[in-house]
């Protein structure tokens, strides 16, 4: 037994389809849900009409209101003034009932209206609201049996309108019954069912879909069960449990036989919960019935308003079809590459070369890797832009984030392990060291999404060092690089810019999204090229400390100069804007840009400091172990009066003020403490490192395949039906770190073809980053990687271990040789692909 789980049989490519299958067995199970399980309500108009949970139910004999409404499988929007009047353009809406739909009908105003005041009101009044083209009318009417109700419903056949010239209700809400009850003793139950009854025959017969997307809505509310122990003795005497309950059965019954819409998720957002009631045992609190109203407005709005993302609203909605250029992509990670790749292996058995083997097609290698990016890619607009999986709301607990630290943590320290055996002294900040603190920090940052603990200011704070951290880390690493390379070439600068935003510019494409919505790469990227150019500026004399220290200092203030200076990014969005026909949101832009100004110049500051030790040994002086003994208590010291300040902070937004100016003190503390002793510094975790080499990946592609709504939810895979949170969680999670893990090793091999960097021609396809069926690398092993692309920001695979030799593939790859030619020179490559992304912006806006 322990020998069947020893490396010799448990070798990479025995982990590449073991993930392969899981991968495969779980997408099946999706795909059962969906096509089983969703069949009757493919867009999640049932779920928020039926059903729901709250997510932060609150404890037995608490009383505390609960706020987090999650229909099953989907997510509801909470709608403002715009949103509302965007849906009801010229239109109304009818509410007619007694005091709980007027109750309802007052939180869509509000929606509408934020001045709207149910004060000015009486309280048995007909009342009408209107702004911005949009009218709502509510009709006091306990019975349902007035005029106005018989003529609003004479024109309604089958639950349509059937001569819409006299502008019919966009949303006609009914609902009566504890009028009945409390003022009809002896036929009370009668007489209701024959209001229901008259108000039926003019709705639907026959559930045939549950599709209610962009169509006006005919809806009865279900008779609202009262807090019976707040109940006054009057009304105690009158409303009975057992007639309400019969109300209630009979409207099931209409439901469920002759298909008559009853909003059944207002029944269950107050069940048991004896704490959403007023004093009377009959009105609800306000935040429930805006609660309600929200469903109704997602109900009849989402398919209108959804038009651009971030898609946080996804029950009752149609996610629009996919583009020209969407189509395009689909059609060639679907069709065309697996077409190429099979006709190759096929060609390979018969020895007969057909087309897919013509030499302006890319390598194998290079099709691979196609193929594993594009994947990932369709995987994100089927897990993201359509009702394929599921989505759930976030919610906060302590213990889930606490739990995620732990389990992260003890993973982190389990797999601890010497840096090299060879050479057991490793140098300051070392690569393995850099790749640890890019894992953890990045588990740190995916638990921190993924719990929604963005409004706790202590962990937000941490977060944001930690963005801060990677930041200093650009600045550190590009630094040292141009200091001991001095490589300045437009191929050195190609090479980090494509392998940083290579995924950040296709998603864009394909979700519909913009290039800064990914903000990581962009931000990433800006500051290279500020450490670029200030590098680059006066090269010849960057041995001169005093002449890089100047450097510094101006490209500091001109960097702050262009983010704060009214105008400058406003302008510069705005010809973006013009020329791509994209919009960049510049205020976001700013924000982003200004929280971390001045930590980029720290890490080059950091980096010059580093390179001047290495060549002074000032390690080798007096008094450097006294200095080092000084700079790890300061370090102690100014980590631990650095929580206290952030732990002190009343909210966010106080803290980012300071964050600019104090991010650097836990960062220059961390980096001490970690290297204060040569047992730290030439250890390491292989699970974080493992993550930090694929970090870039996991931070972007976290959007759509683990979270969901561009951010703003959850994924939810429902495999064969489950649905319970956890299981989604383990589940999705697994899925998406290997995803991102495959993207790593792909996104290197493409940004070499797309720099026309040729690959060694004795490389197998085994040595290629491939699909997870192929005999590729294991989590364990690196990717061989030229010197250029050696020391990207947020994470890039690693060099081959020999180990990798002894198990090559049969087939070689195609060697790839250096483009020739207009193609073979960079700086028309590189233009030609700025071209081709600027055309696809201009197609795509359309």
């Amino acid at each position: 037994m322990v020998r069947f789980f020893s490396r010799s049989y448990f070798t990479p490519a025995v982990v590449d389809r073991i993930s392969a299958a899981f991968i495969c067995i779980t997408l099946l199970g999706v795909a059962l849900r969906y096509c089983w399980f969703d069949a009757r309500d493919p867009f999640k108009c049932g779920a928020i009409l039926n059903e729901g949970e709250w997510l932060d139910y609150p404890l037995e004999n608490s009383t505390i209101v609960p706020e987090n409404w999650q229909p099953p499988g989907c997510m509801m929007h909470k709608y403002i003034s715009d949103d509302v009047s965007t849906c009801l353009a010229n239109r109304r809406v009818l509410f007619i009932g007694d005091a709980s739909i007027r109750q309802v009908f007052w939180s869509v105003a509000k929606a509408l209206d934020p001045k709207a005041n149910p004060a000015t009101a009486e309280k048995h009044v007909d009342i009408t609201v209107e702004k911005s083209d949009v009218k709502l009318e509510f009709v006091w009417d306990p019975w349902l049996n007035s005029s106005r109700l018989h003529n609003e419903l004479s024109s309604y056949n089958d639950g349509k309108v059937q001569d819409v010239s006299g502008n019919p209700p966009a949303l006609f809400l009914m609902g009566s019954g504890l009028w009945y009850a409390r003022h009809e003793n002896m036929n009370g139950l009668k007489m209701w069912k024959d209001s229901i009854d008259d108000v039926v025959q003019h709705m639907r017969k026959g559930r045939r879909t549950t599709d209610m997307t962009e169509s006006d809505l005919l809806l009865i509310a279900p008779v609202i069960v009262p807090a019976w122990n707040k109940l006054n003795d009057d009304r105690k005497a009158t409303i009975t449990p057992q007639e309400i309950r019969a109300m209630n059965q009979y409207l099931q019954q209409l439901s469920d036989f002759q298909g008559v819409d009853v909003i059944w998720s207002w029944h269950e957002m107050i069940k048991n919960l004896p704490q959403v009631y007023e004093s009377s045992g009959i009105h609800l609190v306000d935040s429930i019935a805006e609660k309600q109203a929200e469903a109704l407005l997602n109900l009849r709005c989402n398919a209108v308003t959804a038009t651009k993302y971030p898609y946080d609203q996804t029950c009752c909605n149609r996610y629009r079809a996919p583009n020209h250029v969407q189509w395009i992509g689909l059609l060639f990670i679907l069709g065309l590459l697996p077409a190429i790749l099979y006709m190759r292996s096929k060609d390979e058995k018969t020895g007969i070369k057909s087309i897919a083997q013509a030499a302006w097609l890319p390598s194998d290698d290079v099709a691979w890797a196609l193929l594993v990016f594009g994947l990932a890619v369709v995987y994100c607009f089927y897990a993201d832009r359509t009702q394929v999986f599921n989505k759930a709301h976030k919610q906060y607990f302590t213990s889930d984030f606490l739990w995620g630290i732990v389990l992260s943590l003890a993973a982190g320290l389990f797999t601890l392990r010497k840096n090299s055996e060879t050479n057991p002294d490793q140098p300051f900040l070392n690569r393995l060291q850099t790749d640890e603190w890019k894992g953890w920090m990045q588990f740190a940052i995916l638990i921190y999404h993924y719990t929604g603990a963005s409004k706790i200011t202590v962990i937000y704070g941490f977060i944001r060092v930690t963005i801060a951290a990677y930041l200093f880390m650009t600045g550190y690493e590009h630094t040292l690089y141009f200091l001991n390379q001095k490589d300045y070439s437009l191929k050195r600068a190609a090479s980090v810019l494509v392998r940083l935003n290579l995924l950040s510019c296709v998603l864009p494409f394909m979700m519909g999204t913009n290039y800064l919505f990914y903000y990581f790469a962009p931000l990433c990227s800006y500051w290279f090229l500020v450490v670029f150019t200030t590098m680059r500026v006066g090269e010849q004399y960057n041995s001169n400390t005093k002449f890089l220290a100047a450097k510094i200092v101006l490209a500091a203030i001109l960097s702050a100069t262009l983010t704060h200076f009214p105008g400058v990014l406003e302008a510069i969005f705005r010809l973006v804007g013009f020329l791509a026909r994209t919009e960049w949101d510049v205020n976001e832009w700013r924000f982003r840009v200004s929280l971390d100004m001045w930590i980029v110049f720290v890490g080059m500051a950091v980096a010059i400091a580093v390179n001047k030790n290495k060549e002074n040994s000032f390690a080798s002086m007096q008094g450097w172990v006294s200095a080092k003994k000084f700079a790890t208590i300061a370090s102690t010291i100014g980590l631990v009066l650095y929580l206290l300040f952030e732990a002190t902070r009343d909210d966010k937004y106080e803290y980012n003020a300071y964050h600019p100016y104090i991010s650097v003190i836990p960062i220059l503390s961390f980096i001490t403490l970690r290297n204060s002793t040569p047992q730290l510094r030439n250890t390491h975790s292989k699970v974080f490192s493992w993550l930090g080499r694929c970090s870039l990946e996991a931070f972007t592609l976290q959007y759509h395949i683990w979270m969901a709504a561009d951010t703003k939810g959850l994924l939810g895979l429902g495999a064969f039906g489950l649905t319970e949170r956890t299981s989604n969680f383990v589940l999705a999670t697994i899925l998406f770190l290997y995803v991102s893990h495959r993207v790593a090793g792909a996104t290197v091999t493409l940004s070499r073809w797309v720099l026309g960097i040729p690959r060694r021609s004795n490389m197998s396809q085994q040595q290629q980053p491939g699909l997870p069926t192929s005999r590729g690398p294991g989590l364990d092993d690196d990717d061989d990687e030229p010197e250029e692309m050696n020391d990207e920001v947020a994470g890039s695979s690693r060099r081959r271990s020999g180990e990798e030799s002894k198990s090559r593939s049969r087939a070689k790859t195609l060697s790839e040789e250096a483009p020739s030619g207009y193609w073979g020179n960079l700086k028309y490559r590189m233009t030609a692909i700025l071209v081709i992304i600027w055309f696809l912006s201009l197609v795509s806006s359309f």
